[in-house]
């Protein structure tokens, strides 16, 4: 007997932040109503990942920071 995969909705919001006097582009991953992690902007290729407090490190663009983020919430969740 085989499972069926469910569609999970992932949805991504762009804010914007101010940190130290400093305007950050800021992509929210959401699952459902639950917060999962954040894509700040720091610049064209450096994009710094966190799954709630922690820091996933920093990546050359926004999807390999979002895929980070989904990968490590899976192994987490």
């Amino acid at each position: 007997m085989s499972k069926k995969n469910k569609d999970i909705e992932v949805r991504i919001e762009e804010t914007n932040r101010t940190i130290k006097g400093t305007n950050y582009v800021i992509n929210q991953l959401s699952i459902g109503k639950k917060l999962v992690g954040e894509v700040m902007t720091l610049g064209a290729k450096e994009h710094e990942a966190f799954l709630g407090d922690e820091d996933l490190g920093s990546y050359k663009s926004v999807d390999l920071a979002i895929e980070a983020i989904l990968l490590q919430h899976n192994l987490h969740d």
